[in-house]
C-alpha cells in the first residue's frame, strides 16, 4: 500500500522504480535533448494537475545529469516562494541560490564571487540597510538608536529591505536587471569550468491565473536568456486558452501533456503503472481495468483510487480488492470533485454529460477543467471527468 501514495514526491517514486516509460507518452527524453543541443533554449511543459509534469522534469534532470558537462538545477518554485504573490525577480532570485549551492559544493570560489553571491542573497531573502534621512525641525530623538547619530543636516537611519521571496520572504521592488546582471556572475563563473547550467523550474503550474505567469515569462524567463542558461518549465493548462498571447511566441518548444489513454484495450501505460506497483498482487485484472477507466487518464487519481480501493479492503478485513470496494473508491473520488461546485457548474457539467459541448470561454469552465473535473480528450473534446460522472448520474439533477 506504501507503493499507492498519491502525494509522494516524483523523487521518491522514482527511486524505487515505480514509475513507467511509454512511446509516445513521456517527453523527457524531447525536454532533455532539446535543453542539451540548444544552449540557452527554454522549453515549456503543460498540463492538468496530476498529470505527471514533475515526473517528467525530474526525468530529464536525471538525463541531463549523465552528461559530466552539464549541471541541472531542480528549483520546486512552489516550495520556496508564495505562489499568491510570486513576482518578478523570484526566479532568478531562485536561479541565483542554486547555482551558488553548485559552485560552492564543487570550487572553491573567489572572493569576489562570493560578494556577489552576498548580493543574490540579500536580494532574495532580504536585508538591513543605512540610508541617510534629512532632518527636520526638532527631531523625535526616541525614533533613533542614538541621539549622536544627528547632525544639523540629517542622520543615518537603519532600514528592512524585503527579499524576492515570500514566505517567509517578503517583496522586494527592484529593477530585473540588476539581479539578472549578479547572477550572471555566478553563472559565468560555472560556465568557466566548462560546465553548461539547465534551470528545471517546476510548480510554476500552480498559478491558476495565467496572468501571474505571463508576469514571470515577460520578466524572468527574457531576463535568463542572455545567460545562456537552458530552461525547463512547468505551466498551467490556463495558458493554453488565453486570448492575445501565443504561448510559442515566448518558448522555444511547448511540450503538452494530455491525460493518458484511460482504456487500457488501447494502451497498456495505466496498467502498466499499476502493475509497477504491485496491483496484481491485491487485485483481479479486470478491476484494474475499471480503476484505469474511471481515472479518466490521470496519473494522479489513478493512484489515489488504488489506494482508497485498498483501504476499503482493509477496513473490512479482506485479503483482497473486491468490486465493491473499488465502487466505493470510484464513489470516494467522485464526491471529492463534487464539493465546492455551484448549481451553475453542475448544470454545466451535466449538459456535457448530455452531449453538450464545453468550452473554456470563461472563469467557471475554465476552472472546471483545471480542477480536473472536465477533461480535455482532444483540442475540440471534452468529458466529464468519469468519478464525477458516476456520482453525478446518481444525484438529483439541480434546476436549470
Amino acid at each position: 500500500m506504501k507503493r499507492f501514495n498519491p502525494t509522494a514526491s516524483a523523487k521518491v517514486a522514482i527511486g524505487e522504480g515505480l514509475i513507467c516509460q511509454h512511446a509516445g507518452r513521456s517527453v523527457f527524453k524531447k525536454l532533455a535533448a532539446g535543453a542539451d543541443l540548444t544552449l540557452g533554449s527554454q522549453q515549456l511543459l503543460v498540463g492538468g494537475i496530476g498529470s505527471g509534469k514533475t515526473t517528467e522534469l525530474m526525468l530529464a534532470e536525471r538525463e541531463l545529469a549523465r552528461n559530466e558537462s552539464m549541471s541541472p538545477l531542480y528549483i520546486d518554485v512552489s516550495a520556496e516562494t508564495d505562489l499568491s504573490t510570486v513576482n518578478s525577480g523570484a526566479l532568478l532570485a531562485s536561479l541565483g541560490m542554486h547555482t551558488w549551492r553548485a559552485i560552492a559544493s564543487k570550487f572553491n570560489p573567489p572572493e569576489g564571487l562570493s560578494e556577489v553571491y552576498t548580493a543574490v542573497r540579500n536580494a532574495a531573502f532580504g536585508h538591513q540597510k543605512q540610508v541617510w534621512v534629512e532632518d527636520f525641525p526638532e527631531p523625535d530623538f526616541d525614533d533613533y538608536d542614538r541621539r549622536e547619530d544627528y547632525d544639523e543636516s540629517g542622520h543615518w537611519k537603519t532600514i528592512n529591505v524585503p527579499g524576492k521571496l515570500k514566505p517567509p520572504f517578503p517583496a522586494f521592488r527592484r529593477d530585473v536587471k540588476d539581479l539578472a546582471g549578479l547572477v550572471s556572475k555566478l553563472t559565468g563563473f560555472l560556465k568557466d569550468q566548462g560546465t553548461e547550467l539547465v534551470a528545471v523550474f517546476d510548480g510554476l503550474d500552480r498559478l491558476i491565473k495565467a496572468d501571474q505567469f505571463w508576469s514571470v515569462a515577460e520578466q524572468d524567463f527574457r531576463a535568463i536568456r542572455p545567460l545562456e542558461v537552458s530552461v525547463l518549465a512547468a505551466g498551467p493548462l490556463s495558458i493554453l486558452y488565453g486570448q492575445g498571447r501565443q504561448v510559442k511566441d515566448y518558448f522555444d518548444e511547448v511540450h503538452y501533456l494530455p491525460p493518458a489513454v484511460a482504456d487500457p484495450r488501447v494502451s497498456s501505460f495505466l496498467i502498466d503503472i499499476l502493475r509497477a506497483r504491485g496491483a496484481d498482487e491485491l487485485m483481479r485484472f479486470d478491476l484494474m481495468q475499471k480503476l484505469c477507466l474511471a481515472s479518466g487518464g490521470v496519473l494522479r487519481d489513478l493512484i489515489s483510487l488504488a489506494r482508497n480501493a485498498g483501504e476499503n479492503a482493509y477496513l473490512e478485513d479482506a485479503d483482497n480488492i473486491e468490486a465493491s470496494h473499488v465502487d466505493r473508491a470510484i464513489e470516494q473520488l467522485g464526491n471529492s470533485y463534487l464539493l465546492g461546485l455551484g448549481t451553475r457548474q453542475k448544470v454545466d457539467l451535466r449538459k456535457l454529460l448530455r452531449g453538450d459541448g464545453f468550452a473554456p470561454s470563461d472563469s467557471t469552465s475554465m476552472e472546471l477543467l483545471i480542477t480536473r473535473r472536465v477533461l480535455e480528450q482532444s483540442e475540440s473534446r471534452y468529458e466529464v471527468h468519469p468519478a464525477l460522472a458516476t456520482v453525478l448520474s446518481q444525484t438529483s439533477n439541480d434546476p436549470e
